[in-house]
């Protein structure tokens, strides 16, 4: 399944808000960085249907980091933070490449993950798999 985050990618100069490190942030980057992702995820949903909501747990679920029980315990604001970080920290990744010629060359040769693609619709969009 695939999400829309073209506004995600049209504001990639504020992902570092979203997600952070303690050098941009201080010491505090963590907390400061979930707090920014919980109010984006309520400002602009990017789960809007129970079909996403369910592959953005099976996605997070293929991390290894969160039993298939704590992932069903997360709350809606939980789990959009959740995918505000993840989609934040992939633009970030991509920006590290010149051209997105270069990005897709990185993700080609397996450097990168390769989950955030632009469409032939011109659109960007974010894939919920492996």
């Amino acid at each position: 399944m695939e999400l829309d985050v073209t506004h995600m990618v049209e504001a990639a100069d504020s992902m570092f808000l979203l997600s952070g490190n303690r050098i941009e942030h201080g010491q505090d980057a963590g907390q400061i960085t979930w707090n920014n992702s919980k109010k984006y995820g309520r400002e602009f949903p990017l789960l809007a249907t129970d079909e996403q909501r369910e592959a953005a747990r099976a996605h997070f679920k293929e991390y290894g980091a969160w039993s298939e029980k704590e992932i069903a315990a997360w709350s809606e604001e939980h789990l959009q933070a959740m995918m505000v970080q993840d989609i934040a920290a992939a633009i970030r990744e991509m920006e590290h490449y010149a051209t997105f010629k270069d990005y897709e060359g990185a993700v080609g040769n397996g450097e990168v993950g390769g989950s955030l693609y632009q469409g032939d619709d011109g659109r960007w969009y974010y894939y919920l798999g492996f």
